[in-house]
């Protein structure tokens, strides 16, 4: 029985090839352990199949040989008309590469053809999947009658290169007190067709009697145990034939892995894996197409387009009517505070900008758009308020949920957390601060504060009665969490922190100590696993972090930056050769998506407090991550009329498709306010760190 071994570069990782009579066997293992984090043999880890639909089988290698030197572990050997070879290999970064060519070998050409290598894993407790932007823990929070990724106990799901910020899958498990992972990484390569379209390979989970298969293909896919169907709009699949290969006689296909696994801290976070290694592996850099100066004054005559002021109404409105896309939709005017309207924030936005250049028409625009909506808002509940006003009928409207009336915690949290901000930005300018204010913001977190549900969290809204509209265990009310911490921070009562870190610490029980149940229904069109709802709690962690210095809140806001970056590309696709993002040279590169429903990118990120996190704990790669994402953020941005589709100078879409949700290679023109405030904000603040500078 011959053994073929190496070993990584620093003696933590051991890979080994063992002949044996059954064939040839994978065991990755830790320096010193004794269990291996993957043993299997050859026969089951290879994929090739000629015709449709794609055979997902393991086929048997003929022929095989081993061989090997002290730095590398070589396999090779006949499937059906393809001679394979694969290489072995440690990198710098302690990770197995795995470089792997298939070449047709048959003499003719070989049509409909697929190609691939799969990891069966063993049945483990606990195990968790993480695909970023994909699956976490199999979407529990999803609502069921939405079409989602998910893996079912026969079924998996695997997906085009493109819609993987990180081209990763990661397995975890416990085992007794121990937690252990391995990572599937796919190093993106494409074939460019004739006529310039782009194929990529796809990566996911293949599931077998409730048992998980880490996949590769070198470009066919599989939704939710349905092959050749893909993921193309809200909801929304449809049938895909896009990652078959035609590959002539003595053509190679060639394609490089990498592999990695050893032991976790704590069960539940094997995603921060995913996160260390994939910035690592890919180096990744951003595109900086302006400034930070040049993004405010962009951004700010955007915001100047939005404002406001007639019929004692004052705000910025949600859509305007200078973009085409205005005009074509005829949508009414109205101010939305929070979520896709963030009017608060462009309030304080205008004040900061007024405050810097001594313009105090600018100031007094802040003044009368908080002024007016906490004029007008109130619900008769008291500390409760309205969520949007409409210009033309004069009247204060709410979200609505199973079609009642309803004021969302996620972004009535948002806009008293604005409020404070600009209470906090009007002291530090030595202005007199409006007593309507200050009652305003004790009353909101006085509600805040008896408005929990049992479980002690917040629900998803309140009716106008006050009540609760659900009892849902979800992440969207955690924007209250920051509202109340800084209405401690305004006003000094202390009451206000014990309650947000009280529910804080329930928020961390039911998310974050296990990822059992990940952040999820923040994004408020999508009701599933999303992005915004661990953007808040990082943010609601900060925020603790920067007012107590406990270093429980650094840790919490250090896991829930890494969760938060498994939405964050770190490598650029290419798009088929007429496509408008390819034409404007766009790079991905530091660009969150979404949500597991919605697969686009967009600029809803906190890049600033990413930023001062690193700063104020020494963890300086956060700061990196948050100056590139600010920077990359800038495209877009219309800087001419005509450009991107806009005729007002800063406007900018929401979405960006890097694949094949809506039409790959374009973006949009839908530009609800919130684009301006999220960049423009975040700007303002980055701008005014002389560090940053």
């Amino acid at each position: 029985m011959a053994v073929h071994m190496i070993q990584s570069l620093n003696g933590s990782k051991i890979a080994e090839c063992i002949e044996t009579p059954a064939g040839i066997q994978l065991i990755l293992r830790g320096a010193g352990e004794a269990s291996p984090y993957y043993a299997g043999t050859l026969d089951r880890m290879l994929i090739c199949s000629l015709g449709k639909p794609w055979n997902d089988e393991p086929v048997r290698l003929l022929n095989p040989r081993v061989d090997s030197d002290s730095s590398a572990i070589r396999l090779s050997g006949f499937i059906l008309q393809f001679a394979v070879t694969i290489e072995l290999t440690f990198d710098k970064h302690h990770m197995l590469n795995v470089n792997a060519d298939w070449t047709n070998s048959s003499g003719k050409p070989l049509s409909d053809a697929a190609v691939g290598l799969v990891f069966p894993l063993e049945a483990r407790e606990g195990e968790k999947i993480t695909i970023p932007h994909m699956i976490y823990n199999n979407n529990p929070s999803s609502d069921p009658e939405r079409v989602v990724p998910k893996l079912g106990d026969n079924e998996g799901f695997v997906c085009e290169e493109h819609r993987l910020p990180i081209p990763c899958v990661n397995a975890e498990w416990t085992d007794g007190d121990d937690a252990g992972f391995i990572s599937l990484f796919s190093i993106p390569s494409f074939t460019e067709t004739e006529d310039g379209a782009v194929q990529y390979g796809a990566l996911g989970v293949l599931r077998q009697g409730g048992r998980s298969s880490l996949a590769a293909t070198s470009g066919t896919v599989l939704f939710n145990g349905q092959k050749d169907i893909y993921y193309v709009g809200k909801s929304k699949i449809a049938p895909y034939s896009g990652g078959y290969l035609n590959v002539n006689a003595g053509r190679t296909l060639s394609k490089r892995y990498a592999l990695d696994w050893g032991k976790l801290p704590r069960s539940g976070w094997g995603f921060r894996e995913v996160v260390r290694k994939g910035w690592q592996l890919f180096e990744p850099k951003g595109a900086k197409p302006w400034t930070m100066d040049e993004i405010i004054r962009l951004k700010t005559n955007a915001m100047d387009d939005r404002w406001r002021s007639s019929g004692g109404a004052a705000g910025y409105v949600k859509f305007n009517d200078s973009n085409d896309f205005g005009k074509l939709n005829r949508l009414p005017f109205h101010f939305l505070y929070g979520w896709t309207g963030q009017c608060l924030k462009l309030a304080w936005c205008d004040a900061r900008i007024g405050f810097h250049l001594q313009d105090e028409e600018r100031i007094s625009r802040c003044e009368q758009a908080a002024s007016f909506y906490l004029h007008g808002s109130a619900t008769g509940v008291p500390g409760l308020r309205s969520c949007s006003y409409e210009l033309e009928s004069r009247t204060w409207g709410y979200f609505t949920m199973k079609g009642k009336p309803v004021v969302s915690s996620r972004a009535y949290g948002e806009t008293i957390s604005d409020l404070a901000d600009i209470v906090e930005l009007f002291r530090e300018q030595g202005r007199e601060v409006p007593v309507q204010w200050l009652n305003a913001l004790r009353e909101a977190a006085d509600f805040f504060m008896g408005a929990t549900l049992p479980s002690g969290i917040y629900p998803m809204g309140w009716l106008k009665d006050g009540a609760p509209n659900d009892e849902m265990v979800t992440g969207a009310g955690i924007p209250c969490v920051i509202a109340a911490a800084k209405a401690y921070k305004v006003t000094g009562d202390r009451k206000y922190l014990k309650h947000a870190e009280a529910v804080m610490e329930r928020y961390y029980d039911l998310h974050a100590r296990t990822f059992e149940r990940p952040f999820a229904r923040s994004t408020l069109d999508a009701r599933c696993e999303d992005k915004e709802a661990g953007m808040y709690y990082f943010l609601a962690a900060y925020e603790l972090f920067v007012l107590t210095g406990d270093s429980r809140y650094e840790e919490w806001a250090e896991v829930a930056a890494d969760w938060l970056l498994t939405y964050v590309f770190v490598w650029n696709p290419e798009y088929d050769r007429d496509a408008p993002l390819r034409r404007r040279h766009f790079n991905a590169v530091g660009w969150p998506g979404v949500s597991v429903q919605n697969h686009h990118l967009d600029v809803f990120f906190p890049c600033y407090e990413f930023w001062r996190f690193g700063q104020m704990t020494g963890k300086t790669e956060y700061a990196s991550i948050a100056k590139l994402m600010a920077e990359a953020m800038g495209q877009g941005i219309c800087a001419g009329p005509g450009e991107w589709g806009f005729t007002v100078v800063g406007e900018q879409g929401e979405g960006f498709y890097q694949t094949h949700y809506h039409e790959r290679g374009n973006s949009n023109v839908w530009n609800p306010s919130w684009v301006i405030a999220l960049v423009l904000s975040n700007a303002l603040r980055l701008q005014g760190e002389k560090e940053y500078r």
